[in-house]
């Protein structure tokens, strides 16, 4: 008698081969930058709430956002739902989506997830930047200190391999910098108004010291940008190991600012301009940086003897 073999696709859906529920990440790299996400939420946060007029703890309808204006202005209009409703609702609210972005960056896989914090830390970087010029009037020496200790955080955070492997990484990340500071260049000459090509002294620029080339044209600025460039290159190019990368990172941070503000202030195209830009810009940095570290780390992984147990300390 011949027999049947039923089989139930249920069962069969159901076997040992259903998919795996995702799991916290393992990563160590991972793990140490999220914390370093978190910093810069909180210091956002922070700034907010320092940075408001004294009238808001009373009346919470006058809170003030990081460009000076008021929450319901019209203009770069941000989501401040929750911050013209009292410093209560903005912490609670903000602090529930520091959890929920912690949480999440736990649970990507690893490209995604590095992609996602180095997102997250430009765009708060950035908000945290307009509170330092507009409402603290620190200006560019305070944006490019909180830069050079944003970068420093980073590398010292991320990078564990000795200097040759960090210098391999810089000589990649190079050109993203030298890509981040011709983006500002351009920002900054599109940027300028009509009559700018015919009298260059109605140029519109904060920077008193590029101003000064500037309001001799655009030839004189492209002169000094030039020069600038050559020598940021040669100097992260000859800077060592971590020294070397904390310059380039300070470079990124300090350029993603200026490209920005132009479309901030001067196009006014809100908050997701200058997001659109980190996300981007993290994509890059994520894919020339870590993923080359991660290639680094296999071959030396993969060597005998000595060398393949320093894999136990790098993420």
């Amino acid at each position: 008698m011949e027999r049947r073999i039923i089989i139930d696709p249920f069962e069969s859906a159901c076997s040992n081969d259903a998919m795996p529920l995702p799991k916290l990440t393992d990563d160590a790299l991972v793990k140490r930058l999220r914390w370093v996400m978190l910093g810069v939420i909180l210091f956002s946060i922070l700034n907010t709430l320092a940075g408001q007029p004294a009238s808001f703890w009373a009346n919470p309808q006058t809170a003030m956002r990081g460009d000076g204006l008021s929450v319901d202005n019209a203009t770069n209009h941000t989501f401040d739902f929750f911050l013209g409703h009292g410093w209560q609702p903005y912490l609670l609210s903000s602090l529930a989506y520091a959890s929920v972005a912690l949480l999440v960056v736990s649970y990507l896989p690893r490209f995604a997830a590095l992609t996602t914090i180095f997102a997250v830390i430009f765009g708060h970087f950035y908000g945290s930047n307009n509170w330092l010029v507009v409402r603290w009037n620190i200006g560019f020496t305070g944006s490019t200190v909180y830069s050079i200790f944003l970068a420093a955080v980073i590398v010292l955070t991320t990078f564990s391999f000795p200097e040759t492997s960090n210098e391999q990484v810089c000589k990649h990340l190079r050109w993203i910098m030298i890509a981040v500071m011709a983006f500002d260049f351009i920002n900054t000459l599109i940027g300028q108004p009509a009559s700018f090509w015919v009298d260059p002294k109605t140029c519109h620029e904060g920077n008193q010291f590029v101003r000064l080339f500037l309001s001799h044209g655009w030839w004189a600025y492209a002169l000094l940008d030039l020069g600038y460039f050559v020598g940021a290159f040669r100097l992260v190019s000859a800077l060592r190991g971590r020294i070397g990368l904390i310059c380039v990172f300070s470079f990124i941070f300090i350029h993603f600012v200026g490209a920005s503000n132009w479309f901030f202030y001067e196009w006014r195209l809100g908050m997701e301009a200058p997001v659109a830009f980190g996300a981007l810009l993290s994509t890059a940095v994520v894919r020339v940086a870590f993923r080359h570290r991660q290639e680094m780390n296999l071959r030396r992984c993969a060597a005998p003897g000595p060398l393949g147990k320093l894999c136990s300390g790098l993420g």
